[in-house]
């Protein structure tokens, strides 16, 4: 076997094996350009046809491959929504009168809240209806 055929294999194995620590999809492309330049050794292509083929596969590779795949995973990776995105929908009881802005107290921590809707009396109840910011508004 040729030294030059064991170094793009080495190179190949290298990147597919960094890719798989890191997995983040980004030097699995240079396996592939890897790839083709050994094809390239095998037809009979000189040192710089198989550098100029890893180098264009590997960039062709990347630019369109890694936006797909990255693209692929946060489709199949259900995000897990922030403790306060919880909270959206939740029915409470007013603690004290509500006019336009109070401090609210849900799961045990105190946050501001506005009220986008009509004056909440103490005893009524109320929806937390979104989160802007660090604030919740609420509404009747």
């Amino acid at each position: 076997m040729d030294t030059i055929l064991k170094i793009w294999i080495a190179i190949a194995f290298i990147m597919l094996v960094i890719d798989i620590f890191t997995s983040g999809f980004l030097f699995v492309w240079f396996s592939i350009g890897a790839g083709a330049s050994i094809i390239v050794y095998i037809l009979g292509g000189s040192i710089i046809s198989q550098v100029v083929v890893f180098i264009i596969v590997s960039i062709i590779c990347l630019a369109i491959g890694y936006p797909l795949s990255r693209k692929l995973i946060k489709k199949t990776i259900k995000r897990t929504p922030l403790m306060e995105e919880n909270y959206i929908g939740k029915e409470m009881i007013a603690e004290s009168d509500i006019e336009e802005t109070a401090r609210i107290k849900v799961g045990g921590i105190y946050w501001t809240a506005k009220n986008i809707g009509h004056p909440i009396k103490s005893g009524e109840k109320f929806i937390i209806a979104k989160i802007e910011g660090n604030k919740f508004i609420i509404k009747k």
